[in-house]
């Protein structure tokens, strides 16, 4: 079975493949530049190599959600309204925290990146652009929350999805989301740039909906796809039959995935490399049970540190220079780790306490 752990452990490896590609992949942006890494690979630094992979992490994130909202709308039925709150009270809770944080303590640093205003996110302050960040139709507070506003475009989507997914047979599914990505990723922006009719990319609805970024909308469809005909499932039956899931061979199809998509066509194939990828990292990692516990721990705070981790690695900036201090790309990578993990978890305890106390000055006053 994939269960809610595996989710978990899943979730975890994502938001630390998110983690490690914004710290790694982007030098440019950490005052004193890149990292020192020992290794090198195909002519370049080994963690700029694969911080560059690990941007499949929201590959990753798209498809165990649309993985998990085909089960949860299976067994309790269509519920887009309650699915929707509890992905803005997730991000709110961060936002109501950190956004304040940012105005007070960080609103005027050095200039260590060629846009000022990457620098200096939180010198001016505006209404307006604090409530379309507060909506999610702007992400200028921190750029990594553009998945927030595509992820939420999904979840919309699928309601659709879900009634295509229900009537057709795997194989017919899986050549519609290949079609479907097709469709919304390179035919319908092309369409949308039309003088003729309207140019229809200028509509919000329009490019929100219907152009969306390749390859996340497909592997949120072919994360559904594969709930509804426990197709996951039989992928780790059919790998374990032909002797494809051990140690070696896990390590070996890894390392491939790595290769293929950094060196040949990109994300274009995640529908296809992350179901192989997270049968393979679920066989290793509860092969190395600290590290199956590590995960877990850290994908039970995945929706925080994700909202979190871009505030420490980019935007403010004294705790910027204390995760770069170190100036080793993994020792930099674990400081980041254990910030934003510890920070999760202020955040949990701190929204834990405001229900405990909520529910305590609602007994009080029935009491009166």
């Amino acid at each position: 079975m994939f269960t809610r752990e595996d989710t978990k452990i899943i979730k975890g490896m994502a938001v630390t493949l998110m983690i490690l590609h914004h710290l790694w992949a982007f030098p440019e942006r950490l005052p004193g530049g890149e990292l020192k890494c020992l290794l090198s690979v195909s002519g370049e630094s080994a963690i700029m190599y694969l911080g560059m992979f690990g941007k499949i992490c929201v590959s990753l994130f798209f498809f165990v959600g649309g993985y998990g909202m085909y089960k949860t709308f299976q067994e309790q039925g269509v519920d887009l309204f309650r699915k929707l709150k509890g992905l803005y009270l997730s991000y709110w809770k961060v936002f109501v925290i950190f956004v304040p944080l940012g105005f007070i303590f960080f609103r005027d640093y050095p200039v260590y990146y060629k846009s000022s205003e990457f620098c200096n996110r939180f010198s001016v302050f505006s209404w307006d652009e604090l409530l379309k960040n507060f909506l999610g139709i702007y992400s200028t507070y921190s750029s990594e929350w553009w998945f927030f506003q595509s992820y939420i475009y999904a979840v919309v989507s699928f309601v659709v999805v879900k009634k295509i997914l229900d009537r057709y047979s795997a194989a017919i599914n899986i050549t519609i989301i290949i079609l479907g990505s097709i469709l919304v990723t390179n035919i319908l922006p092309v369409i949308g740039n039309i003088e003729m009719i309207g140019t229809l990319n200028n509509n919000f609805l329009y490019k929100a909906f219907l152009c969306q970024p390749a390859p996340y909308i497909a592997c949120f469809w072919m994360g559904g796809g594969m709930a509804k005909d426990d197709l996951l499932i039989k992928l780790q039956i059919q790998m374990k039959k032909n002797n494809m899931l051990n140690p070696i061979s896990d390590v070996i199809i890894l390392v491939l995935i790595v290769y293929i998509r950094t060196s040949g066509p990109g994300d274009a194939l995640d529908i296809f490399y992350v179901p192989v990828m997270i049968v393979a990292i679920l066989d290793l990692v509860k092969r190395i049970h600290i590290l199956e516990n590590m995960l877990l721990y850290i994908g039970k705070q995945s929706t925080n540190m994700w909202l979190i981790h871009g505030f420490f690695c980019y935007y403010f900036y004294d705790v910027v220079r204390l995760v770069v201090a170190p100036q080793w790309g993994v020792l930099s990578l674990i400081l980041l780790m254990l910030l934003t993990y510890f920070a999760s978890l202020l955040v949990t305890y701190i929204w834990n306490m405001e229900k405990k106390i909520v529910v305590i000055a609602k007994k009080k006053l029935d009491c009166k």
